[in-house]
């Protein structure tokens, strides 16, 4: 095994497991882990106690031999032969162990087949245990939407409000600030000698040049960091576009929007009084000290409001070289408030839970100030719903049936917050800091602050509710950097061979407060300005008759299983649970000691010791669980079950570390079989069934499926010859796993899953997880030639895929583009070397680039349907690029409502490709035109292979649909489980021996593995 980065060329801190690899392999010489029941129909394994013993030994030391300047640390090894020779040293004992309790009487392999059943076994009425009903669905449904002009806004059936930021002139902003700080040597330096004069100019002329000067710092600031300034004017600018079209005569309700917008706008203008230094909005809460201005430049500073508009839904991209023109399209929703999980099981409205996060004597803030880990981030937080919620609530009129919701408009939330709050966060008494914080959250409640927020909420849906068409508005304004950023003097200018004061720090935050937004205007406190529009269009889809329906079946015939639970037994419900519903399977037992873990272990869960048994519990779960598996040479189902004691949205830190462990070996296993996770909560599990059959149905939504479509009059019926007969899904996602901040390489974990769709000669269609696949990279070699994807494609051509849907991350990097090449340095996986390594020599493979996002529209039909447009023309509406370079093919809807409490929208799947990117020999657009874009050939009406691409693609969201309803539609996302914030690579992320340090599961066991299959 070689090391991933060459050893002259390694810049990342080198880690060291040899001590922990050492501990497990004593403890497993002292105690066998697995035990068969007297029948030989369950095996426990018990490694729990094993991984407890490593993590308390006193005789560990820390794999990391340096945390100076460490981000993440996970797999450079210091010797990856010899942490290989241990890792196969631990293969070893476990097995030898595994062989002992099997015992002389029998193999290993006999032991292991006694343990597997048919799938089909547990195909019962009941809902019970692993027992599920596998039922066939029939008369599914997808409908086709239009997505229309000049059409009725009462004959609509979804709205989608789309907001367009534009940014002009980028080309002209390094020329613009090297121009401004010419102007500015010449003005605020006009009195100095000309050899200082020479030297300024010498500096700035070395500034210019050198790519890692202030110069160039501010350029990589005004670049990442200016989307974000706009997309928070878009939220404000977005409630003054719903307030155009509202009449305060209709509703008085109307006046607190306006005065929403007026605070907000009153919250801007304290935090960008030129009269006040930086020092002025400096505060501090036990110990922790912040600046409001520093705090409030970021983009997402207003979210924790109760209501306030969300962009979310990166629905495009694009750039016009010639004209500097940078557009971004976003989808927006509204914030309603609903509610969030407290301590204990508690769910509270939005506004009460932050308000209890104000109170010293509540629980929440007690744990949030006691956070080893997290207590300044809650400070900080505390700070920012202090700030946020005297501007936006603060008031001398309680909200009851008397309320004059006019007199708000007179209020000063300024005026309170400078003499009754900045002083006392400004001094150094936690007494009286405290005793404030009471009388905030007191002041509120008596104000009756929700009737506000409901009222205000009413008046947003009725108006999201109405069906008239509203005109595009546009909203021009400018972003600029002002001149407040500048030295004063030669000697600072000299001293730091720097123009800029020290702002450049902590990745530019402290040069954040200096960019800022105003109407158009010349005005001479800027360095330099960039024109901005703001614009919102009112989008609308509407029915057709065009129908399809179909059926699906569970395809478990041949399929056989081995389930895993995962279960702490020394809790008696749990106890109770396992043996009254489950015992009586063929199974694997994994136990663990709840009590023992939630006390001792994740008391801290970034201690050493919360480390150690992570890495000791997870290495040791997955090599046993290979070691069993190597004794059958049959591609079994492994479903795992967690028996939770606790809501995943409250749940324990033993039960959230399992919850990601198992769904990192379900995916490691994978690779060979086919696996999947669930957790579920036990407690009266015979009187909540729905409950068990919900997690059930996710917990089975990964089985291999079947298809039958119904012939009828519809545009996508089952052909007599088909266009395409096998389509290959490869999706694709990385998660860095060792970085440096003093230097840019890195090395990533690349993880992707396979989907498989062919159709039978009984003209049913058959879907499956064909298998899973990770690997460690070296950052940029990923982007380059990733072998793993190569091996996928390589041995799904020899399987006989010619076509290929090649999907990942949206590639929308939210920056102005001033520091980076506007074509392949930004693609990732979709660039030229990669998609030129994928298609190698094989003249007759067909790759589709794809890449998706999610936006949100408000549903007036109210029904859980399925809903799609494929009209690429009329999809231009979202998108409309004018280079061509970024199309948007198809779009899913699944008319399920989003959101907690408050479900007002309903979530969009938009799918979108890339053209005329690629150079000839490497992929032909023509390809991807008539597989994804024509919606006609040139000798037919419609285009059967795009037709059946997507029909295929529908299909596999259909297939993935977790619920147990008698009606079921589509889900939205199918590929959670590699893209997102519930990934599998996001859940493998934790905290290191050192607690600012990462590291990454996913990857430490990826080479595990590697280690294992040599």
């Amino acid at each position: 095994m070689a090391n991933i980065i060459e050893e002259h060329q390694n810049k990342l801190s080198p880690l060291d497991y040899e001590s922990i690899l050492k501990n497990i392999l004593k403890q497993l010489e002292k105690d066998n882990p697995f035990k068969f029941s007297e029948k030989g129909d369950r095996l426990r394994i018990d490694l729990d106690q094993i991984a407890y013993q490593v993590a308390t030994s006193k005789k560990l030391s820390s794999p990391l031999t340096s945390t100076s300047g460490v981000r993440s640390a996970s797999i450079n090894f210091n010797s990856t032969e010899q942490f290989a020779q241990q890792i196969r040293q631990i293969a070893k004992r476990l097995e030898e162990s595994l062989k002992i309790a099997v015992g002389e009487h029998q193999t290993v392999e006999t032991a292991i087949s006694k343990l597997i059943s048919n799938l089909s076994t547990f195909k019962q009425r009941e809902t019970v245990g692993f027992t599920y009903p596998f039922t066939s669905r029939e008369g599914l449904q997808k409908e086709r939407l239009s997505l229309q002009r000049h059409r009725n806004g009462s004959d609509s059936l979804l709205k989608c409000h789309k907001l367009t930021l534009t940014v002009e002139e980028i080309h002209k902003f390094s020329p613009q600030l090297q121009k401004s700080l010419e102007n500015y040597i010449n003005t605020q330096f006009q009195n100095a000698d000309e050899d200082d004069l020479e030297e300024l100019n010498e500096i700035l002329e070395d500034q210019i040049k050198d790519q890692k000067s202030d110069f160039h710092n501010l350029r990589q600031v005004m670049d990442t960091e200016a989307v974000g300034k706009l997309k928070r004017e878009a939220k404000i600018k977005y409630l003054e576009f719903i307030r155009s079209h509202l009449n305060p005569n209709q509703n008085h309700g109307v006046y607190l929007l306006d005065d929403l917008i007026r605070r907000l706008r009153l919250m801007e203008d304290f935090l960008n009084d030129p009269e006040k230094d930086d020092g002025y909005y400096q505060l501090n809460y036990e110990g922790t000290t912040v600046n409001y201005r520093d705090l409030f430049a970021r983009a997402e500073a207003l979210d924790i409001l109760p209501i306030i508009p969300i962009i979310e839904g990166n629905l495009g991209e694009t750039t016009d070289i010639d004209s500097g023109e940078r557009q971004f399209i976003w989808g927006l929703k509204l914030k309603f408030g609903g509610t969030v999980q407290a301590y204990g099981e508690q769910k509270l409205p939005v506004l009460d839970y932050y308000l209890n996060l104000l109170d010293p004597d509540s629980e929440e803030h007690k744990q949030g100030i006691a956070d080893p880990l997290r207590g300044n981030y809650f400070k900080e937080k505390v700070l920012k719903i202090v700030f946020l919620y005297c501007f936006i609530f603060g008031s001398k009129t309680i909200a009851d049936s008397k309320y004059n919701l006019q007199s708000e408009l007179d209020y000063n939330p300024t005026e309170f917050f400078e003499n009754k709050v900045l002083p006392v966060f400004k001094s150094s008494d936690e007494a009286q800091k405290a005793k404030l914080l009471k009388a905030i959250k007191t002041g509120f409640l008596n104000l009756k602050v929700e009737n506000k927020v409901e009222r205000l909420k009413q008046v947003l849906q009725n108006f999201l509710k109405q069906k008239k068409i509203l005109n595009k508005q546009d909203y021009q304004l400018q972003i600029g950097v002002k001149r407040g950023l500048l030295a004063l003097d030669c000697e600072t200018v000299f001293k730091n061979q720097s123009f800029f004061d020290s702002v450049f720090s902590e990745r530019g935050r402290k040069a954040l407060k200096y960019i800022t937004i105003q109407e158009p205007h010349v005005d001479s406190n800027y360095l330099c300005t960039l024109p901005v529009k703001i614009s919102f269009e009112d989008i609308r889809y509407y029915p057709t008759e065009d129908r399809q329906s179909f059926s699906m079946e569970y395809d478990i015939s041949n399929l056989k299983t081995l389930p895993i639970v995962i279960a702490s037994l020394n809790n008696d419900n749990a106890k109770k649970t396992y043996e009254d519903f489950i015992k009586k399977r063929n199974l694997i037992l994994l136990t663990y000691n709840h009590n023992n873990l939630q006390n001792n272990i994740f008391k801290n869960p970034d201690s050493p010791e919360a480390f150690f048994y992570r890495v000791a519990f997870s290495l040791l779960t997955y090599i046993a669980l290979k070691t069993l598996l190597k004794a059958t040479s049959e591609r079994l189902f492994l479903p795992i079950l967690r028996l939770h004691l606790k809501n995943h949205s409250n749940s324990c830190l033993d039960e959230e570390f399992l919850r990601s462990l198992s769904k990192i070996i379900a995916h490691l296993l994978s690779e060979n079989h086919l696996s999947n996770s669930q957790g579920i909560k036990i407690s009266n599990l015979k009187y909540e069934s729905y409950r068990v059959k919900n997690a059930l149905s996710s917990l089975y939504s990964v089985i291999p499926k079947n298809f039958q479509f119904e012939t009828g009059n519809t545009e996508l019926k089952t052909p007599s010859i088909s266009a395409i007969d096998k389509l290959a899904i490869i999706i694709v996602s990385s998660r860095e796993s060792d970085a440096s901040f003093r230097s840019d390489q890195k090395i990533s974990n690349l993880l992707g899953e396979v989907i498989t769709i062919q159709r039978l000669e009984n003209g049913k269609v058959h879907l499956e997880t064909h298998n899973t696949f990770s690997a460690n990279y070296e950052h940029q070699q990923m982007f380059q030639s990733p072998q793993v994807v190569i091996d996928q494609v390589s041995k799904l051509y020899i399987e006989g895929y010619r076509h290929f849907m090649y999907i990942a991350k949206t590639p929308y990097t939210s920056t102005l583009n001033l520091t980076q090449s506007l074509e392949n340095d930004s693609l990732f996986f979709m660039s030229s070397n990669v998609i030129k390594s994928l298609k190698g020599n094989k003249t007759d493979l067909k790759i589709y680039p794809v890449f998706f996002d999610k936006y949100y529209v408000v549903n007036w039909g109210g029904k859980e349907s399925s809903l799609y447009i494929q009209d690429t023309t009329e999809l231009t509406n979202l998108v409309d690029d004018p280079s061509k370079k970024t199309v948007v093919f198809f779009n899913l809807f699944n008319g399920k409502k989003v959101g907690k409490d408050e479900r007002f929208y309903n979530g969009v799947i938009s799918y979108s490709t890339l053209l005329n990117i690629y150079n000839e020999g490497i992929l032909d657009d023509q390809d991807i035109r008539l597989g994804l874009i024509y919606d006609q050939t040139s000798d037919q009406n419609n285009n059967p292979l795009k037709n059946e691409i997507l029909q295929f693609l529908t299909l596999l969201h259909f297939s993935r649909y977790e619920q147990n309803k008698t009606t079921i539609s589509l889900k939205l996302d199918p590929y959670e489980n590699v893209i997102g914030d519930d990934s599998v690579s996001a859940l493998s992320i934790f905290t290191h021996i050192s607690k600012k340090t990462r590291f990454n599961l996913l990857a430490f066991l990826t080479e595990v593995r590697r280690a294992l299959n040599v």
